[in-house]
């Protein structure tokens, strides 16, 4: 880490401390927030076909595990009428 980060940590960290508890739960909130629209931030720069061929994978795993998932059902739904 740059000395400037290290210094902007250190500055952060000062101030946080001096927040009230509900304050520095509102400082860990909007820390999430940030960090979750960073996440958004990554898949919007991906090309659409890079985000198509994505969705394609998502959803062939989707319905792999779907599948698996009631291939066992039936048998459940017997033992159940059984008891």
């Amino acid at each position: 880490m740059t000395e400037t980060a290290d210094n902007l940590q250190f500055q952060l960290l000062q101030v946080v401390e001096d927040l009230s508890p509900v304050q520095q739960a509102e400082v860990l909130d909007f820390a999430l927030f940030l960090k979750e629209r960073q996440l958004a931030w990554g898949w919007d720069s991906i090309s659409d076909e890079r985000a198509a061929a994505l969705k394609v994978e998502f959803a062939a795993e989707d319905t792999a595990f779907s599948e698996a998932i009631l291939a066992g059902y039936p048998d459940l739904l017997k033992r159940e009428d059984a008891a």
